[in-house]
């Protein structure tokens, strides 16, 4: 689960961090109340849980206080990627001698911790990685050993040799580092993390994401307004057991695995048709099962079609096709359903779903053209 800006400052700032002064505002008239008391430039920052802020107006830097209600206002109407803002954060501005990026991060295919530094901050980490691949350090940490001092000093010939810089930044990494352990974060950025005039290093904006298996673990960083950005299918789909991803189409997947869930993406990608979300059912899905996963897809309005993927293993075809025949009532008439069964008591399956009149293939791309047909006769 990813935390809005204002929420990671917080947690910067009880560790320690450096930030900038400011606070959280809701309405235009509040922004004015904060940059009043701040009493000088101000930074206004769109808190929105996507990228790409400064590119759509989310951000803007204010000389006149005269002018932030006006601007607060502006921001808080402006949609980014289709998100709303849920407010503004309203932070002095400071001037900047030098810009970072800094960031820990989880690296899933080697399974280790991975601290990035950059002397280039302020882009897009990918954007430097290909442009000046020589102005970045990744430094890997052994869990069993955790950080230490030697992992940083592999960052002083990106800093120019500059002792009394890597001084500084090795406490901020250090901070970084437990709060990125203690939070259960898959990551946590600075960028950019600014030198100041005067010496000081300052997180100008900070990123964090909570590894959705640890929300037991932290309550207060979960239990927020954050939920509220979730599609509601998502959320229906959660409350219901499931993972449910959406997407911008008209077919819901429906599958027992990732894989197969993803190789009829692409498939339907091949033949230009969309897709309106996705459903897991893992493996030993039941009847009862199969019937509350349909109950849940046919709540997203976008949905027009339903596209069953199994492979029978430890999951059987013939309870999948059980589930599905005991649903079909429950279906709008507006919605098609077309299933591909493969695997375990196949047969079985495709005879119990001939029972109820909808026929099932046994090769995906098939059934993927069959769905594809029917959407595109409307």
């Amino acid at each position: 689960m990813k935390l809005y800006e204002y929420q990671v400052k917080e947690i910067f700032s009880k560790y320690g961090i450096g930030i900038q002064k400011g606070k959280l505002a809701k309405t235009p008239q509040e922004a004015k109340q904060v940059a009043a008391v701040i009493g000088g430039p101000v930074v206004l920052k769109s808190q929105v849980l996507v990228g790409g802020r400064g590119k759509a107006g989310g951000v803007k830097i204010i000389e006149d206080l005269n002018d932030v209600e006006k601007a607060a206002d502006k921001i808080l109407k402006t949609e980014i990627k289709g998100y709303k803002p849920i407010g503004i954060l309203v932070l002095e501005k400071i001037e900047i001698k030098q810009e970072f990026y800094l960031s820990i991060v989880f690296d899933r295919k080697i399974k280790k911790t991975v601290i990035i530094f950059s002397s280039f901050g302020g882009m897009d980490i990918e954007e430097v990685s290909k442009k000046h691949p020589q102005k970045i350090a990744k430094i890997y940490v052994e869990e069993l050993l955790g950080l230490q001092d030697f992992h940083i000093n592999r960052l002083l010939p990106l800093l120019n040799n500059d002792r009394e810089i890597l001084s500084k930044l090795k406490e901020i990494v250090k901070k970084l580092y437990s709060i990125y352990k203690k939070s259960d974060s898959m990551i946590v950025e600075i960028n950019p993390l600014a030198l100041t005039e005067n010496g000081d290093l300052v997180a100008l904006d900070g990123k964090m994401e909570i590894d959705n298996n640890a929300e037991y673990r932290q309550k207060s960083l979960t239990d927020t307004e954050n939920k509220d950005v979730e599609d509601p299918i998502e959320l229906i789909g959660k409350e219901a057991g499931f993972v449910v991803i959406k997407l911008k189409g008209n077919i819901s997947i429906i599958s027992n695995g990732a894989g197969l869930a993803l190789s009829t993406l692409d498939l339907l990608d091949k033949y230009n048709m969309g897709v309106a979300n996705i459903l897991d059912l893992s493996g030993g899905a039941t009847p009862e099962k199969v019937m509350r996963a349909i109950k849940v897809v046919i709540q997203d309005k976008d949905v027009k079609g339903i596209l069953f993927n199994i492979f029978g293993g430890i999951t059987r075809c013939d309870e999948i096709a059980r589930g599905i025949a005991g649903a079909l009532n429950s279906i709008p008439e507006g919605i098609s359903v077309v299933c591909r069964l493969q695997g375990t008591n196949r047969d079985e399956g495709i005879n119990i779903l001939k029972d109820v009149n909808l026929d099932a293939d046994t090769d995906l791309e098939e059934t993927v053209k069959n769905i594809v047909s029917i959407m595109n006769r409307g």
